[in-house]
């Protein structure tokens, strides 16, 4: 694990330091009391090396067991989905068997630890200790649990010192060495969790929020330890000898300068990362903390480097990771979006509702799938800065005619063909920063609209399938239906052509007015005219501010509301009358989140009904 003995190591590491022994060093005139104090605050003397990597291991060995059991529990999971979608292929109306629950434990499990909020039904929705000041959201259950236990451990460790040692500064350094570990230690969950290329997302399908918020949480841990790392030598090289040692540590020895670089950077990171001003000033936020990062991560490096510190292995880690996911991602986004002849292309369009719709030409095949988002790039808007949105639409090149076996044409795709497109649209709210500037750029444009040089990066996301279900119930609030369209194009035609278990689908949208249908109005009227759409497909389309009288202009399978959208009593209506298994999907506001996973809740236990929630947390 280790490039030479532990042995060698603590006797390269707990050498005098070079200010100390240099002539006119800071030794001359001091006791030997003041000396053996400072000698605690250098090097390894007091440091319980021992002990230091046995809860590195302890840790280790806890994470790989969590990562087995998380894997097995997510290929189970998928194993059964794929069991149950062959199953019903031969006979998709008859799917009474996965419409019940197999067992008892799990549907309880479920419902009150994976699926349950932390408190009430608080979960998405912005949790504000006054009104004016949105303090994030809280996390759910499961998360709260696997943070506190976590947190604790760390607390723990940093606690587990020789405290029978009579001398206190070996207790100072024992902590000092403890909370270092820990520090470099959890520095690498802190940059994996960030990656947005993360391996570990497609492969236990666990959503880059829930990614993000442990890396939130294990960048304060980091940050917390780093802090108390820096003050525990602060406190040792005082008490030996006083603010002069301290003064000509950082200005005699690059490790100390450049690690106190590295806390400071980190202290940033730490005061500028809470809710209110991450999201008040997210451009600016993200710059900071990008240039902080490297500034800390240098900083690292060369206070590990310049001690031969044995953490130093930890850190080619850490920038084999970040280096390689910055690869990938300039490599992904080269190949779409870069030819020698041309690059790819954005139309903004205006739309009513503060709206704006994004057409990007890219220069090749795209491959094509539901619940997908993108990150895109447009340097005349902002610079440098991307920024997330779902995949809306994307046109596919029309199916060619099949002939069969009794001589006939048919339009059905081929259920093995791999849908590809060159054109991705994607629709977006003009709020603050990137998405106001861009919507004000397309009103004072000529016809509403303007065209610029742009690219994406992606496809990220898109891991659940609903094939498997035989009724799919899909809420979307505002712009959120775009995260919801390519779903229904999906099951509309997977239902038509056999190939998925889906027979009812229901889409729910709340829209503030009806102006906002026109956002995906030219997506839908191509939905509306696909075989098999009447047999299997309803929406229903609640304005819950109407400026006028709301009519039913599209048949029993398209019917409009006024008011908000009740997620209880429409999931209710569907549950008495699903067909097999179902899926229920949200991606809408934080408070319309969290009602449909109330609804979702309170059946769990009486069928096999599972929740899936798209939600942009950063």
């Amino acid at each position: 694990m280790f490039p030479f003995p532990l042995s060698q190591r603590v006797e390269q590491s707990s050498s005098t330091p070079n200010h100390l022994t240099r002539r006119g060093g800071i030794l001359k005139g001091w006791d030997a009391e003041s000396l053996d104090t400072l000698m605690y605050s250098h090097g390894l003397t007091g440091v319980d090396q021992a002990g230091n990597f046995l809860w590195v291991n302890t840790f280790l060995y806890m994470i790989a067991a969590i990562s087995i059991l998380l894997l097995a529990m997510r290929i189970t999971s998928m194993v059964w989905k794929h069991m149950r979608h062959l199953a019903v292929m031969a006979s998709p109306e008859r799917q009474a068997y996965w419409a019940r629950n197999t067992s008892r434990w799990w549907p309880w499990l479920n419902r009150h630890v994976m699926m349950a909020p932390l408190h009430k039904l608080k979960h998405n929705a912005g949790f504000q200790i006054s009104s004016a000041i949105d303090n994030g959201t809280l996390p759910g259950r499961l998360h709260f649990i696997m943070l506190v236990i976590y947190g604790g451990l760390n607390i723990a460790w940093c606690l587990a010192l020789p405290w029978h040692t009579p001398e206190s500064a070996s207790v100072v350094a024992a902590l000092r060495g403890r909370s270092g570990t820990l520090a470099a230690l959890n520095l690498i969950p802190t940059i994996l969790f960030a990656l947005r290329s993360n391996p570990l997302i497609p492969l236990l399908q666990v959503s880059y929020d829930d990614f993000n918020l442990f890396h939130r949480w294990a960048g304060r841990i980091t940050v917390v330890e780093s802090i108390v790392h820096t003050a525990c030598w602060i406190h040792n090289t005082l008490e030996g000898g006083g603010a002069t040692a301290v003064a000509n540590a950082l200005r005699e020895e690059p490790s100390y300068t450049w690690g106190m670089v590295g806390t400071c950077a980190f202290t940033v990171i730490l005061v500028s990362s809470p809710s209110p001003i991450r999201h008040a000033f997210y451009e600016t936020f993200m710059c900071i903390h990008r240039i902080s990062i490297w500034v800390a991560g240098a900083g690292i490096y060369v206070h590990l480097e310049k001690h031969g510190l044995p953490q130093l292995p930890w850190m080619y880690l850490i920038i084999i990771f970040y280096a390689s996911e910055l690869a990938i991602r300039g490599l992904y986004i080269l190949y779409y979006n870069f030819r020698f002849t041309r690059t790819s292309r954005v139309k903004v369009e205006a739309l009513p509702g503060e709206a704006c719709r994004l057409t990007i030409d890219l220069v090749r095949d795209w491959h094509v799938k539901p619940g997908c988002h993108v990150h895109i790039y447009m340097p005349t808007v902002a610079l440098w800065s991307s920024h997330p949105f779902s995949v809306a639409w994307a046109d596919t090149p029309t199916p060619s005619k099949e002939v069969t076996s009794l001589g006939l044409e048919s339009g059905a795709p081929s259920p093995h063909a791999q849908q590809t497109t060159r054109q991705i649209s994607l629709v977006c709210r003009a709020r603050t920063g990137f998405t106001r500037k861009m919507y004000e750029k397309a009103c004072k444009s000529p016809y509403t609209f303007f065209d610029t040089f742009g690219f994406i990066e992606g496809p990220y996301g898109g891991h659940h399938s609903l094939d498997s279900f035989g009724t799919a119930v899909l809420f979307a609030g505002g712009v959120g239906i775009t995260h919801q369209v390519m779903y229904v194009k999906h099951l509309v035609n997977g239902y038509h052509t056999g190939t998925t278990a889906t027979q009812r689908i229901v889409l729910c949208w709340t829209v503030p007015d009806a102006q906002s249908l026109e956002w995906v109005r030219p997506w839908m009227d191509q939905i509306l005219r696909m075989p098999g759409r009447k047999q299997c497909l309803r929406i229903k389309l609640f304005i819950s501010r109407p400026k006028g009288r709301i009519e039913n202009k599209a048949g029993d399978s398209v019917i409009m509301y006024a008011g908000r959208c009740n997620a209880a009593t429409e999931i209710e209506r569907e549950f008495k009358s699903r067909v097999g298994a179902m899926a229920v999907t949200v991606c809408g506001s934080g408070g319309m989140a969290d009602g449909v996973r109330a609804a979702s809740r309170a059946w769990v236990e009486e069928g096999s009904v599972e929740f899936i929630e798209e939600a942009f947390t950063f």
